[in-house]
């Protein structure tokens, strides 16, 4: 089987609105589903899917393909790869020519197998935990339920040798080597001896958005235990703490379905909150919330609550995100919890979170608010440096008219002229620096071509990719001579997946196509003034025939030339008529 059936077969099963809605939140619009593009940062959702095409479009960096492209995309992996993971993710059984046609690839196999490692170290820390009824009693006291228990697999990884060779049996039966927890530091070696970080921790595994196991953060649970309190997986090729977020993989659903998410500091935090039905909470993984963090919430809610411990540290990490919260499309606001609580022990004590939702700040009133409370007392230095922090968050924003309401709050609390701030944030615009992402778009040059087509022949070839019967019509024929050479080429390849290669579904045609032409296919098909299809196409094919009429006048004195040259007064009859013909058409309607 050649590469473009194996990857036939696998579009054929992995519906790309079911892959997609795993890393996007879509909404309808039309015939189509829209939501925020995962490739770029953008504040007006324009990556758009067709489900029943299975392809998708961003108008915003231009980035376009099939499920397979999807993927690729995502997981930073070639085609193969990308086909294989479709494969495995969504238990698409291979047909062994299929398998035959898939090569060897060792970085998806490599990252399967670590995936792998870490569910079987999850599953035998989880029944560990079992074993030992202190630590469940513990936990009990903690007020952690059997039910949390079991939906975050929570575990114990007990201290000794014996714990140590308990483990290594258990994953030798299940075809792991010790190198392999070796290698990715779930066990150390020191002087011939095997011994584990985690020992004597309770053990949170740590899955990804698609709830693959890939890391582990473990909590002492000794008063008398010196180490650090928490104890997090080292990085490595497939485990970075800066793009994971602990829950996301349980709570998707759920901050789709309301639009809005809480993000907490730690694991038991975020455990605490789903238990108590706040099943749209997620957590950092011990480090501060970075700007992927923000992007991979932006994909899913509009608006994500704050729910930092009451303490300084947890009061600076809110303030620090007030200097990114501008880079993504994201409304970031504060919930105030009592001095001296965790959302933990808020909710454990019988808080009223509701009331706290209630009274949420949105991050700069909430910058404000703290800045401002000694602010009287500061020096000249400390205020200017005080309201030029404040300053350059706000000329980050777009909206002129929030720039001016927050600047309203900053003079209330300050005790500042407006008129002064306005002039102040005028002048340092003038040296503001865009965010631009990293990643360079690469196809900008396809887009600069499609901007070349008019609307019409853009009409005319989405009415034909939309019912390549229209291709049977002479007329229809006929104006193909003359659309864009690049769209031609692209019918060509449309009637040949319909006839010869007997594919007989877009899937097919889309599959022979090049990445540019793809590109284009995407653009058109999904643009907002294609949505509604052309209604009246034979007055579209009249008004692509007004277009090219002088090219058409004079193809057809050249055919005529030809024909008499031949001395073949039936094809002179049959042109002259033709062309009379289209000539009164146009004359009707009055278009030429």
């Amino acid at each position: 089987m050649n590469k473009t059936n194996l990857f036939n077969f696998i579009k054929e099963r992995a519906p790309i609105f079911q892959v997609v809605s795993e890393h996007v939140t879509l909404k309808q619009a039309g015939q189509y589903w829209k939501g925020t593009c995962p490739f770029h940062d953008e504040k007006t959702a324009s990556f758009t899917v067709s489900p029943e095409r299975g392809i998708f479009y961003c108008f915003g960096c231009h980035e376009g393909g099939d499920v397979i492209a999807f993927i690729g995309k995502i997981e930073n992996c070639p085609p193969f790869e990308a086909a294989k993971f479709l494969a495995e993710r969504y238990n698409i059984e291979l047909p062994q020519e299929v398998l035959a046609a898939l090569p060897s690839e060792q970085t998806v196999d490599n990252k399967k197998r670590y995936f792998e490692l870490c569910k079987a170290v999850a599953d035998w820390t989880h029944a560990e935990l079992e074993k030992h009824p202190s630590i469940t009693n513990y936990l009990s006291k903690r007020g952690f339920t059997q039910e949390s228990i079991t939906n975050f697999t929570i575990g114990y990884f007990p201290e000794g040798e014996r714990a140590i060779k308990s483990l290594i049996r258990e994953l030798n039966h299940k075809n792991f080597l010790l190198k392999e927890l070796l290698d990715f530091h779930i066990v150390l070696e020191n002087k011939g001896t095997l011994y584990s970080p985690y020992e004597q921790r309770l053990i949170f595994p740590i899955q990804d958005n698609l709830g693959r196991f890939c890391g582990f953060g473990g909590r002492i649970v000794k008063d008398t235990d010196q180490r650090p309190k928490y104890y997090n997986s080292r990085e490595n090729h497939f485990f970075q703490k800066g793009t994971l977020l602990f829950g996301l993989d349980r709570a998707k659903k759920a901050i789709q379905k309301k639009e809005y998410v809480f993000l907490t500091e730690g694991y038991t935090d975020c455990i605490t909150m789903a238990q108590y039905g706040y099943t749209n909470t997620v957590a950092t993984l011990g480090t501060s919330c970075t700007v992927d963090h923000l992007k991979l919430l932006s994909y899913h809610a509009q608006k994500v609550y704050l729910v930092y411990d009451s303490d300084l540290a947890g009061q600076k990490a809110m303030l620090r995100l007030a200097d990114l919260c501008w880079q993504v499309n994201l409304d970031l606001y504060v919930l105030v919890l009592p001095d001296g609580q965790d959302p933990d022990s808020f909710l454990k004590s019988g808080g009223n979170f509701e009331l706290l939702i209630e009274h949420a700040q949105d991050i700069f009133s909430f910058f404000l608010e703290n800045s401002g409370k000694e602010f009287s007392q500061q020096s000249l230095q400390q205020k200017l440096s005080v309201m030029r922090k404040y300053l350059d968050i706000i000329k980050n924003l777009d909206d002129p008219l929030k720039q001016d309401i927050l600047l309203q709050k900053a003079a209330s609390i300050f005790s500042l002229p407006f008129s002064s701030l306005k002039e102040e944030l005028k002048r340092t615009k003038g040296t503001h620096k865009p965010f631009i992402p990293q990643e360079q778009n690469q196809n900008e040059a396809i887009k600069l071509i499609s901007d070349e087509i008019s609307p019409f022949e853009k009409k005319f070839f989405c009415g034909i990719l939309e019912n390549h019967q229209l291709l049977e019509n002479d007329e229809v024929t006929r104006v193909l001579n003359y659309i864009p050479e690049a769209l031609q080429k692209i019918i060509k390849k449309l009637q040949l997946s319909y006839t010869t290669e007997g594919g007989g579904t877009f899937i097919h045609f889309f599959e022979t196509l090049e990445y540019h032409e793809k590109q284009m296919v995407n653009q058109m098909l999904l643009s907002e003034e294609q949505k509604e299809n052309v209604q009246d196409f034979e007055q579209l094919i009249l008004i692509l025939e007004k277009k090219y009429w002088k090219t058409i006048v004079k193809d057809t004195k050249i055919k005529i030339a030809q024909a008499q040259q031949e001395n073949n007064t039936q094809e002179i009859n049959t042109i002259v008529n033709s062309f009379l013909e289209l000539k009164k058409k146009l004359l009707r309607k009055g278009l030429i």
